[in-house]
């Protein structure tokens, strides 16, 4: 009876973890099902050259501003930030990436940011939308990070403004990474 009670219990915990709407894990997160706004992605990168380890992430978009609100913070930021190319207007993403090491020896850091390829955008039928180099609203989202820490700020694209469904896009293949977890996608904005 015990045993019962305890894989009804197990069964449960499982089927919670992955059915909840708060987690949403790497595998079930493609282009065609990017995380919405504020649901954490869990992920790994593989850090080291002859002796790897794998970290895990978690990366959450908690916040986007797009359009007219999102020059005003750009020209707030720095009153050299030029307009978007015609046809397209900016969106602010405020992103949230924490890091932990699996083993209590993996002491090796992430540089986040930095890499030109760590974020991009995507068209709403996949395109990857052209970088950008604006200075963004304090914090950016840049820096090293240590295993057990985790770092908030903004980072910027410019998507077309006929555009609804722009995706965001993180590759762990990054920073530094010698191997990657699944590429990670978060959905900017939906059309109503």
């Amino acid at each position: 009876m015990r045993k019962r009670v305890s894989v009804i219990i197990y069964i449960g915990i499982l089927l919670y973890l992955t059915l909840s709407p708060g987690n949403a894990f790497a595998q079930y997160n493609s282009s065609k099902n990017p995380a919405t706004l504020g649901s954490p992605v869990k992920s790994m990168v593989e850090l080291g050259s002859v002796y790897s380890s794998i970290y895990d992430i978690t990366v959450t978009l908690l916040e986007t501003v797009r359009g007219k609100d999102a020059m005003t913070r750009l020209k707030k930021a720095d009153t050299n930030n030029p307009k978007p190319p015609k046809g397209f207007e900016y969106v602010l993403a405020r992103v949230k990436f924490g890091m932990k090491a699996r083993a209590v020896s993996d002491k090796l850091t992430f540089d986040l940011g930095d890499s030109p390829l760590q974020w991009s955008a995507l068209s709403s039928d996949l395109i990857e939308y052209p970088r950008v180099s604006v200075t963004v609203p304090a914090p950016p989202l840049k820096g090293t990070l240590n295993p057990g820490a985790f770092a908030e700020g903004w980072i910027a694209f410019a998507v077309d403004t006929g555009d609804g469904r722009p995706v965001m896009v993180f590759d762990p293949d990054s920073g530094g990474a010698t191997g990657r977890g699944k590429t990670l996608f978060f959905e900017m904005f939906r059309d109503e």
